[in-house]
């Protein structure tokens, strides 16, 4: 079983004969390319598509205006992730019964927070 298993591997390896042929006369020779082109296909046009996509990611924070400096108050608007698609407004209008902050919980005394579960 072995040695069927490696027979098409010594067949193959003991055949070079095609990869000494020559390669068939209807064949044209490619043209010698300059080391120049060579240069600007290999190097050239990577790093212009590479400075181009880092001028893309940098023009929006480019622009002249309004900008948030250390010290000064935010004035964005709040985001909420995950919030009803209303906002806030939406929350205060809803109808969902509100839960009260600081309620008791049955006989055991205040409600907790924490590891201990206990609300």
């Amino acid at each position: 079983m072995r040695a069927l298993a490696l027979t098409p591997a010594v067949l193959v390896s003991a055949v070079p004969a095609a990869a000494l042929a020559d390669p068939p006369d209807s064949w044209r020779d490619n043209p010698a390319v300059s080391a120049q082109y060579t240069i600007l296909v290999l190097v050239g046009i990577p790093l212009a598509l590479f400075l181009l996509i880092t001028l893309l990611v940098y023009l929006p924070s480019m622009r002249r205006g309004q900008s948030y400096e250390p010290g000064q108050a935010w004035r964005g608007e709040p985001e909420w992730f995950g919030g009803p698609s209303g906002g806030l407004e939406a929350v205060d209008k809803s109808e969902q019964p509100r839960q009260v902050e600081g309620a008791r919980g049955g006989s055991t005394g205040p409600s907790r927070g924490g590891t201990s579960g206990r609300w």
